[in-house]
């Protein structure tokens, strides 16, 4: 009898302990598993901030921008198609027309491969032999080389821009664009337009004021920060690096037509806000496309080429 009594006693405590410590063990895991969710989450927070830090932020790198956003395009690759592209020109006009085909043409370096190579500049670089190649192909083909306020008085409708147009863009400043490129602009009698960071001229690589003197015949120079600042940040930030170029450009007599390209490529909300401010009649972005719309005269494609023949990029 007494042995029974303790049977009925026993067992219960018995399921009791190891209820409880089934449930301790439950509560353990979980525990942990939120824990480890948490570590996790904010591990990969962190590596979202540095990433994007690292695409924000301007490198110079032997005198040479780095954008850790641009990819190398690769000479025997043709151009890609953009996000636009997938829109017909006539979706396209009717979203934000008026609009025109032009292809806005993006160089930065013009020099030798050699030197390009040296100094580690290979990828933002086309060789002198083939922008004369290039420009040969656009008066072969029977291009006409527009400029930035020939697509102004487009957008404000006193001008036309004829069916088979394109425009020659440099971007930063590089003193290889007086060097190699304008030589070979005279050539053909091509006009160009060379989008400046302007706290960087005077430095070695880059372009003087007097450089850009000497060029302004055929060479027209718009807006690219003061620093080569990319556009996110604050409007602040926005204000002080669009505003003291615009400044500069103004008392240099460069800024008749306000146009503007966005260093790294991506345009914001914040950086197309000053410039709206400021009055400027367009912005290129390094967007693949060949479609100008005025809706979108702060948000316009360029097709980036290197060395490569110019029809490997659609014209």
């Amino acid at each position: 009898m007494r042995n029974k009594s303790l049977y009925i006693l026993i067992v219960p405590a018995v399921i009791v302990t190891i209820f409880m410590t089934l449930l301790i063990s439950k509560e353990l895991v979980e525990g942990k598993l939120s824990l480890h969710k948490t570590r996790l989450k904010n591990n990969l927070s962190q590596i979202k901030t540095q990433v994007k830090a690292l695409i924000a932020t301007p490198t110079i790198v032997n005198n040479n921008l780095v954008s850790t956003s641009s990819a190398t395009l690769p000479a025997s690759s043709s151009a890609t198609a953009s996000p636009s592209a997938k829109l017909s020109f006539e979706q396209m006009n009717n979203l934000y027309g008026p609009c025109v085909k032009l292809s806005v043409l993006m160089y930065h370096h013009v020099q030798e491969e050699a030197d390009a190579k040296a100094k580690k500049q290979t990828g933002l670089t086309t060789t002198p032999e083939f922008f004369l190649k290039h420009m040969q192909y656009l008066k072969d083909k029977g291009y006409s080389v527009v400029t930035p306020s020939d697509l102004a008085g487009f957008f404000n409708g006193t001008n036309k821009i004829p069916n088979k147009s394109a425009m020659i863009t440099l971007d930063d400043g590089y003193y290889d664009n007086y060097q190699y490129a304008y030589p070979i602009l005279k050539q053909f009698g091509f006009h160009a337009t060379v989008f400046t960071p302007t706290g960087l001229l005077n430095n070695p690589g880059y372009l003087s004021w007097q450089d850009m003197n000497n060029m302004k015949d055929l060479v027209s120079f718009g807006n690219h920060t003061w620093s080569h600042h990319s556009s996110s940040g604050t409007k602040e930030e926005q204000e002080k690096e669009i505003g003291m170029a615009n400044q500069q450009l103004n008392e240099h007599g460069f800024n008749s037509v306000k146009s503007f390209a966005y260093p790294y490529g991506p345009s914001s909300n914040n950086a197309e806000q000053v410039l709206k401010e400021k009055g400027y009649t367009m912005a290129f972005t390094t967007v693949h496309g060949n479609i100008m719309c005025k809706g979108k005269y702060l948000d316009l494609p360029r097709i980036r080429v290197g060395n490569a023949p110019l029809n490997n990029y659609g014209l």
